[in-house]
């Protein structure tokens, strides 16, 4: 099956998903993103402001700037796929929807960051396999930047959407473990 009609498939997973199990996953998944080793050690934390049905990371965020954690979100996101990270000075809800919807601090904030040894890149998906594959929304801007930063990359995945294989080609990276609501898989 090639990829977009594969993604149609998950999207379509996804508006059927349950309320409430959407909001027992988030709570779940914050459980075990919060449980592992690396964020604890982690002194920043790269990840999206989450919207939609996407697992919930505003209060990952919240948290993370409760414990003094730095905290980046995509930005300057280029027409080529190549994206970068700004801090997060300002509340969550004060961001402006960017490129895609997508929330990311104020161009006038924007101090960029690179992740550095010990951060933690908290990265989106549509659906994941346990192999550490992850099916995105098909810019493929998170493959380019994993390419570009070795950094310990965790995707967040709803359990109900894990998945035997996802489709992939020769540009697609994996991340180093996968989360969902049920585990924490480790490829």
């Amino acid at each position: 099956m090639n990829k977009e009609t594969f993604r149609k498939e998950v999207k379509a997973r996804i508006a059927a998903l349950d309320r409430e199990y959407i909001a027992e996953s988030d709570r779940a998944i914050f459980k075990n993103i919060t449980a592992l080793p690396e964020f604890a050690s982690a002194s920043c934390v790269f990840t999206y402001l989450s919207i939609g049905r996407e697992p919930d990371t505003r209060r990952l965020i919240a948290f993370c700037r409760e414990l003094g954690k730095t905290v980046a979100l995509p930005f300057d996101f280029q027409p080529d796929g190549f994206m970068s990270f700004a801090k997060l000075c300002c509340p969550a809800e004060e961001l402006d929807a960017g490129m895609y919807g997508i929330p990311v601090p104020p161009p006038e904030d924007a101090e960029r960051l690179v992740p550095a040894e010990g951060d933690l890149l908290i990265v989106p998906a549509l659906c994941c396999d346990e192999k550490g594959y992850r099916l995105g929304r098909g810019g493929g801007y998170y493959d380019r930047y994993l390419a570009a930063h070795p950094v310990f990359a965790a995707g967040l995945c709803r359990e109900a959407l894990l998945v035997d294989s996802v489709p992939k080609n020769v540009y697609d990276r994996r991340v180093d473990c996968v989360i969902t609501d049920k585990r924490i898989a480790r490829p």
